[in-house]
Order: C-alpha cells, then structure tokens, then sequence
C-alpha cells in the first residue's frame, strides 16, 4: 500500500502496518465511531457484519483478517495489516467502551465492507460496562452517518469453549433482545482459534442454549473457521514455515466462504431493529416509572387505610367534636441527588409537571430532553401526563417516595375533606371520603398495572428474543400484584411468559449474572 495509507509498526516478519484512517465522531461523546479506510466507490457493492464477542475470543485478529482478506494480502508478501487500535491480543481491548464502525475500501476487492465492533465482554469491569453496548448500537443506528442494514450478525467463540458461561449468555440474550425476529437467518458463528476440525463442542454449546441462528440443510448452527497467529512472527523451519502457511490458509479459506455466504443471506433492514431498540428503552422506562407509581399508590393505600383505624378507635371523640392526635406513616415524594457509582446513571430526565422519573436509568447520551429516547413528536410515552419535552428536566436528581411517621392532629385531617354540614354526621362523612380515596387509588393502581401489561405484551410480539432477563425482573415484580388485582387470565400468559424463559438456559444463567452483578440498575426491588 502507498506510504501515506499505512505506518509500519513492527519489522517482522511478518512486517506490521496500521492503516490510517478517516475518523469521525458519530454520537458527539466518543462512545460510537466511524473509522474510514480509502475511498468509497459507489458502484461496488457493500457488506455490513456486526462482531459480538467476549474478551479475549480473538475478535480483533479476526477484524484485521477480514481487512486483509479484502486487501487482498497473501502469505508469501509477509505483511499484514492492522485496521483496529491496539495490537491483536493486547489486553488494552479489554478496557475499551466504544462500538467501533470500520469502513473499509480496497481497490483490489469486488465489494466494499462495514465492520461494526462492539466493546469486548467479559472483564473485570463487569454488567456495568456491558449495559453500554444497547445504547450505543441505538446511537449507531440512527445516526445519518451510521448504518440503516446489515448482512450478518456474528457471534465470535473461541474453538475450545464447550459451553456458554453465563455471561455469555447474558451478552447473547441482551444483543439478541435489540433485533427484530427478521434477523434469526443473518445469525452465524465465527470460531477462532481453530485447528480446522468441526468444532464439536461449540456446537453442542450453541445448541444447548437454543440460540436463534441460520441452519444449515442439516439443521445445524452455520460457522465459520479462522486461525488467530497470522500476527505470530515467522518461523525459518520448513514444517514451521509449512504449518504457519497452513493457518494463514485455513482462516483465509474461513473468510472466502463467510464473504460468499453473505450473498447467500437477505440483507436486512435495521428500522425494525431500530424500532425495537426505542421500543425497548421505552419499555423500561415505561416499567421503571409505573413501577415507581404503584409503590406510590399501595403506600398511600396504606396510609388511608392506617387513618380510617385511627378514626374507628377513636369513633367517640370524633362525635364529641373532640381534637386528637394520630400516628401516621405518610407517603411523601422527594426530589434527591441520584448517586450511583456508574457515570451513564447519574442523570435522570424527570417530569416537573408529574413529578415523575421518565427514563431514569442509561439516560446519557442527550444533553437535553427533547432528544430523549422516551420523547416521541416532541412529548413524553412515559410520564402520566404525557407532557411536552418544554415541561422536562435533565439534571443529576431524580423522585423518590418516601414513608415519613408523622403526628397528625384530627382537626388536620378535616380540612383535607369537605365540611359536614352536621358535625354530628362528620364521622361517616369523612369515612365516605376515604372509601372514595381508597377507590379511587386502587382503580389508578389497576390501570397502571393494565399498562404495564399491555406494554409487556406489545414488546414481546415485537422483539426477537422477548423473554430476556430484563423482562423477567419485570415479571417478577408485576405477577403477583396483576394476581392480586384478580386478572387470572393475564397472570397466566405472564406465567406463561415467565416459564418458558426460565427454562431456557439462556435467559437463566442470563438472570442469576443479572442478579448477582448489578441487577438493582433496573430495578430497585420488589
């Protein structure tokens, strides 16, 4: 390649050149990137891949493959030629956030390439730092520079793995719950670190965790083989030399047959995807919100109900026209600084005419709340109200609802309530009151918890993977209050839900990593 397109960075051999490219800021925080290698030629045809991967699967060696392949680089030009950061193999990718779109153009090749690189998984960062993939794809996808369809979603495994950790499992379901169900036949897997045999137990892995993938005739997963030490220096023995050019042969014969699939595959449109995503964090929010809301009702429920046994005992002295003082626990709603120790949860959009927290968590990446996910032409899905985006804040507090015990006088209570014409009525009067404010709230309740219903149901008849472990942390809190309210037959088909995906393995060890890492990010608790 011309000087100016690359800088070498090791002697060899094989010698080692970064390829310089255009970069270009897609989301205005540095969290989605384009990188641009050469110049776009309209009349080829492109390729768009998506990589998931954990670290450490060698996702960027296979990256660089991909580039090379295209470059049309062979083993006898001792070269090789790296688009990413960091070297293949250096653990500094562990440390990265940002998802990664490469554009790659190459004379030498029929079609031009988009590589999409999501963050590597699986290090000691933990949930915190996977939770940023979803919302950074989001940006990808509707960015006007970004991508509107892809060709291929690949799942990047190493060859030795014989089952999906839990982790795994949770990436797999997370990346899965972004895609509409039209995507199920670009899902391949690319192994690594091959020694060119089937590999057996990925395989067994792949079908155990009942992963929605392209099949073969066989009604197997579809792979992809590579050898990941096309970077290793070479050796001067023959059979050395001999089994180098075999692994170079091996992963590039591994890519010829990826790339041929690709025309094999129906390229697919993300406005689905893109929907699904909007949808999704709506969805949270929505439940996020609700959530918070019913807790608000029972409290003051409670409360009522804890006035009108202090008005029983006290039956007597309220006839008498007769002051006391009661203890109450009042529910009181507070606007508090939002501590958390992740950066992307330290600021929440809020309602000030609700009083209400419209999209709480991962609500980052917009400076101001009219580009807030939750906004749709300019008003909020969330908040009860459905108030403009005008009527909205962005800042580092958010509500919460409080119990505060209180001593209030009888005579406090009264004012809150219209006069009783008799004072010697005033006794059934005010009990009517409360009946009246008890109904009244137990019918909000239910229509929240209808709500939340509907807005579980809508999203699994639109994402590819509905019964993810979000969605059971979901179910977990709202079953039992939907069993309480006596709608059996939503319990069933929340039941239902909730069942088959506890039995996938998936979306099981998908949940205990949930729960046992950070799983209070999306939802305080029962």
């Amino acid at each position: 390649l011309p000087p100016r397109r690359s800088s070498l960075i090791q002697e060899g051999p094989p010698k080692r050149y970064r390829l310089h490219t255009e970069r270009k800021d897609l989301d205005g925080n540095g969290k989605v990137r384009k990188w641009t290698y050469g110049e776009k030629d309209a009349s080829k045809p492109n390729k768009t891949v998506l990589l998931v991967g954990e670290t450490g699967a060698g996702k960027t060696t296979l990256i660089n493959t991909m580039v090379n392949y295209i470059l049309g680089v062979k083993f006898e030009e001792e070269k090789w030629y790296e688009i990413t950061e960091e070297a293949a193999g250096d653990q500094s990718e562990s440390q990265t956030s940002e998802i990664t779109m490469y554009e790659v153009f190459s004379m030498k090749s029929p079609m031009s390439l988009i590589i999409i690189d999501t963050p590597g998984y699986g290090d000691t960062r933990g949930l915190d730092k996977d939770l940023e993939v979803a919302e950074n794809l989001s940006a990808l996808f509707q960015s006007k520079d970004g991508v509107c369809e892809v060709d291929a979603v690949c799942f990047v495994i190493q060859a030795a793995k014989n089952r999906l950790s839990d982790r795994q499992h949770y990436i797999i379901s997370s990346i899965l719950s972004l895609f509409g169900k039209d995507i199920v036949n670009n899902i391949v897997f690319l192994i690594t670190h091959s020694d060119g045999l089937p590999p057996q137990n990925v395989l067994s892995g792949i079908k155990k965790a009942r992963i929605p993938c392209r099949q073969d005739k066989n009604d197997q997963p579809v792979y992809f083989l590579f050898n990941n030490r096309q970077t290793e220096g070479r050796h001067t023995k023959e059979r050395h030399i001999r089994a180098q050019r075999d692994a170079w042969e091996d992963s590039m014969d591994g890519m010829k047959n990826f790339f041929q699939s690709l025309n094999e595959m129906n390229r697919r449109s993300l406005e689905l995807t893109s929907d699904v995503l909007i949808e999704r964090i709506q969805f949270e929010a929505s439940i996020c919100n609700l959530q918070l809301r019913i807790q608000e009702k029972e409290l003051k429920i409670a409360e009522k109900r804890q006035i009108q046994e202090a008005m029983m005992q006290n039956k007597e002295k309220i006839e008498e026209c007769k002051n006391f003082t009661i203890k109450v626990r009042k529910t009181v709603k507070l606007k508090v600084p939002i501590e958390s120790k992740s950066w992307k949860h330290r600021k929440a959009t809020t309602c000030t005419i609700c009083q209400e927290n419209c999209h709480e968590f991962d609500c980052w990446w917009v400076s101001d709340p009219s580009k807030c996910e939750v906004m749709k032409k300019g008003y909020c899905t969330v908040c009860t109200g459905k108030c403009h985006h005008s009527k909205h804040v962005k800042e580092n507090k958010k509500y919460v609802v409080r119990i505060s015990n209180v001593m209030m006088e009888f005579d406090s209570i009264k004012k809150e309530y219209e006069k009783a014409q008799e004072q010697s009525k005033i006794y059934s009067v005010l009990m009517e009151h409360l009946d009246k404010d008890l109904k009244e709230i137990e019918d909000q309740k239910s229509n929240l918890l209808s709500e939340a219903y509907n807005t579980i149901k809508h999203l699994s008849q639109i994402a590819l993977k509905p019964d993810s472990a979000f969605t059971l942390q979901h179910l977990d809190f709202f079953i039992p209050r939907v069993r309480e309210a006596g709608k059996e037959n939503w319990v069933r088909e929340l039941e239902e839900m909730r069942r088959k995906a506890v039995a996938d393995e998936a979306n099981k060890d998908a949940l205990s990593y949930l729960k046992a890492g950070l799983g209070k990010l999306f939802l305080p608790g029962k």
